[in-house]
C-alpha cells in the first residue's frame, strides 16, 4: 500500500506538470511549442495511474549490467515486462542504454568488486558495446524508437572521457539508426548546465545525437533562465532538441513542491526545452492540479516587468486573463488595479487575501506562485508588449545589483566583508570552502585550514558582469594575500571554469613579506557559466606547512584587442 500510494502521489504531481506546461507558455516570441512532459519511473506499476493522468511518455533503464552479467547470455523479463506494460498503457516508451556488465567493463583489480564502479566504466571493447545496442534495438524494433545513451555523465554515474563517451554514443546512435532509420538518439550531459559540453557537442558531434538531455539538479528554476536559454537557442540553431530532466526536492512540503514544479515548467516553456522528464517525484497533494485547471485554454500572454525578484506572467485575454505571479526574495508585492470579480488564490486554489489602497490591490509575494483572475486588460496588451521588447523571461535586478557595466567586480572577505559582483559568502556552507575568518594586524581576511579539508576559496561572478564568455572577453583576476614566511612556503593556483572545462592555471608561490602583497592572473580563454555552481576557486591545496591567508579578490573584463 505505501508503494501505491508514494505512486499516487508521484501522478498527482505529474497532472499538475501536464495541465500546467500546456498553457504556460512563455517566452512566445521564439520558434517552440509547449513543453512536453515525461515520467522517469522504474516501476512499471505506476503506468497505469500515468495513463490516467494524461502522461505518454516514460523513460526507462535498459541496464546493460542487469540484462547480461554473464556474457552471452542475456535475460530480458524486466524489460519486456516494462516495454510491455508501457504499450499497454498507452506510453510511448524511451530506453535509456547504460551500466557496463563487470565482464565487459575496462575496470581492474578492485574496482571489479565494486559494481558501483565498474558499472559506470565505459566498455573495454567497443565491439561488446555495439552488439549489446543491435540486440536491443532488434528486439524492440517494432515498440521503442526513442532511447537516450546513459543516464548522466560525471562521477558517480559516469567513469569514463569525454571522448569515450563520444565513442559510446557514436556507435549506439548508427545501430541504432541501421535497425531504425527513423529512431531519435539523445545524448547525455553532466549534472548541471554544463555550456562548454553542450556547446562543444552540438558544434563536434552533432550528427550522433538528435537531442541534449540536461539535469540542471539543486538549481533554483529562475536561475535556469539564462543558460538554459542558451543552450536551448544553440540546439535549436543545431537542429536538435533540448531535454531536461527535473527531481523535486524532497525536503519541501506539498505546497512548495507544487510551487517550484510551476515554476521549472514556466523556465523550461521560456526557454524552449522541448521535453521536462519528472524524476522521483515528491509528495505534493493531489488538489495542486484545481490550479492548473484555472489555467486550461489560456494562451501565453507574456509577462511584467515589476520590482526586482518579481516575475509576474500573463495568459489569457479580456475577462479571462490570469496572472501567475511569485517572487524570489522577502519583502516583495505586486501592485495592480482592483477589477470587478478579481479572485487571488494559491497554486492550490485557496484564497488569497489582497491589501486594496485606493482602490489598487497590493499582493504579498512569496516563493509559492499565486493566481490572479478577472485581470484588467490593459496589464494583459503591457504584457505582450514586454515579450515582444525583451523576449525571453529573465531576472529583473535592481540597479545596485546590475553589474552590466561594470569594468570590474569585487569581494573583501572577512566575517562578512564586502561583495560587489563577486560572491564568497554563499559557499562557505561547503566542507572544503569553509574557510576561516579572521583578523590580523593589517585587517580582515579569510584563512584555508589544510588540518580539516578546507583548501578552496570559491567564487561566483555576478552573471550580469560576465557569464559563458567562451574565451570572447579575457579577464584578470587579482588576488590579495598575506606574505609567506618564507620562500616556497606557501603558495596557490585558480580552479577556473574555461572553455574546455575546469583547469588549474600554474602553481604560484606566495611572495615572501610580513605584510598583504598581489599577484593579478589572466585568464583568455575564460568561460565563467557556473557549470558546477561556482565560476572559480582559489586552491591552496598544495600547501602542507602553512595555510593561505585572503583578503580581497578583483575581478576585471580586459578589452579584447
Amino acid at each position: 500500500m505505501a508503494g501505491g500510494s508514494r505512486i499516487t502521489r508521484a501522478i498527482a504531481m505529474v497532472v499538475l506538470a501536464v495541465l500546467v506546461c500546456t498553457h504556460l507558455g512563455l517566452g512566445q516570441t521564439a520558434p517552440h511549442g509547449p513543453v512536453q512532459i515525461g515520467l522517469a519511473s522504474p516501476d512499471p506499476a505506476g503506468y497505469a495511474l500515468a495513463r490516467v493522468a494524461g502522461i505518454r511518455s516514460v523513460k526507462i533503464t535498459a541496464d546493460w549490467s542487469a540484462i547480461e552479467p554473464q556474457r552471452g547470455q542475456p535475460a530480458w523479463t524486466d524489460l519486456d515486462r516494462a516495454v510491455v506494460m508501457a504499450h499497454r498503457e498507452g506510453m510511448v516508451p524511451l530506453l535509456v542504454l547504460a551500466f557496463t556488465p563487470r565482464w565487459a567493463s575496462i575496470g581492474t583489480g578492485v574496482d571489479l568488486s565494486r559494481p558501483e564502479i565498474y558499472s559506470r566504466q565505459p566498455p573495454r571493447d567497443l565491439r561488446d558495446w555495439d552488439r549489446f545496442v543491435g540486440a536491443v534495438a532488434a528486439r524492440y524494433r517494432d515498440r521503442v524508437h526513442e532511447w537516450q545513451v546513459w543516464t548522466q555523465l560525471g562521477l558517480p554515474n559516469f567513469r569514463g572521457t569525454a571522448n569515450e563517451y563520444v565513442a559510446m554514443l557514436q556507435t549506439a546512435h548508427a545501430r541504432i539508426r541501421a535497425v531504425d532509420p527513423a529512431a531519435r538518439v539523445a545524448s547525455a550531459s553532466p549534472e548541471g548546465v554544463d555550456l562548454g559540453f553542450g556547446a562543444r557537442m552540438l558544434t563536434a558531434a552533432p550528427q550522433h545525437f538528435d537531442a541534449l538531455v540536461i539535469t540542471p539538479r539543486g538549481s533554483a528554476p529562475e536561475a535556469l533562465l539564462r543558460p538554459v536559454g542558451i543552450l536551448a537557442g544553440r540546439a535549436r540553431a543545431a537542429g536538435k532538441a533540448l531535454w531536461m530532466d527535473w527531481t523535486p526536492e524532497r525536503s519541501s512540503g506539498a505546497d512548495a513542491v507544487g510551487g517550484v514544479l510551476v515554476r521549472v515548467l514556466a523556465m523550461a516553456q521560456a526557454t524552449g526545452v522541448e521535453r521536462l522528464y519528472l524524476t522521483d517525484p515528491g509528495p505534493p497533494e493531489a488538489d495542486l492540479r484545481q490550479a492548473a485547471m484555472l489555467l486550461a485554454g489560456r494562451s501565453y500572454a507574456g509577462y511584467l516587468v515589476r520590482d526586482p525578484d518579481v516575475f509576474a506572467v500573463l495568459y489569457g485575454a479580456g475577462a479571462d486573463a490570469v496572472l501567475l505571479a511569485w517572487a524570489t526574495a522577502e519583502g516583495r508585492s505586486l501592485d495592480l488595479p482592483q477589477m470587478p470579480g478579481t479572485r487571488v488564490t494559491t497554486v492550490q486554489g485557496r484564497p488569497v487575501a489582497a491589501e486594496i489602497r485606493d482602490g489598487r490591490m497590493v499582493l504579498r509575494l512569496s516563493a509559492l506562485p499565486i493566481v490572479v483572475t478577472g485581470v484588467a486588460p490593459a496589464l494583459v496588451e503591457e504584457a505582450r508588449a514586454t515579450a515582444s521588447a525583451r523576449g525571453t523571461l529573465l531576472p529583473v535586478v535592481g540597479a545596485d545589483r546590475d553589474f552590466s557595466r561594470s569594468p570590474e567586480v569585487f569581494a573583501r572577505l572577512g566575517r562578512t566583508g564586502e561583495e560587489r559582483g563577486l560572491y564568497n559568502l554563499l559557499y562557505r556552507a561547503r566542507p572544503n570552502g569553509a574557510v576561516e575568518p579572521i583578523e590580523t594586524a593589517g585587517g580582515e581576511g579569510v584563512r584555508t585550514v589544510i588540518a580539516r579539508g578546507v583548501v578552496y576559496v570559491y567564487f561566483d561572478l555576478d552573471d550580469t558582469f560576465a557569464f559563458f564568455l567562451e574565451g570572447r572577453t579575457p579577464i584578470e583576476i587579482t588576488v590579495e594575500t598575506w606574505g609567506s614566511r618564507a620562500p616556497g612556503q606557501v603558495g596557490c593556483n585558480l580552479l577556473y571554469d574555461s572553455t574546455g572545462g575546469y583547469r588549474f592555471t600554474p602553481w604560484q608561490w606566495v611572495e615572501v613579506a610580513d605584510g598583504w602583497v598581489s599577484h593579478t592572473l589572466r585568464l583568455t580563454d575564460a568561460s565563467m557559466a557556473n557549470t558546477w555552481g561556482w565560476d572559480f576557486a582559489i586552491n591552496a591545496g598544495g600547501n602542507r606547512s602553512e595555510d593561505l591567508v585572503v583578503r580581497t579578490v578583483t575581478v576585471r573584463k580586459i578589452a579584447p584587442p
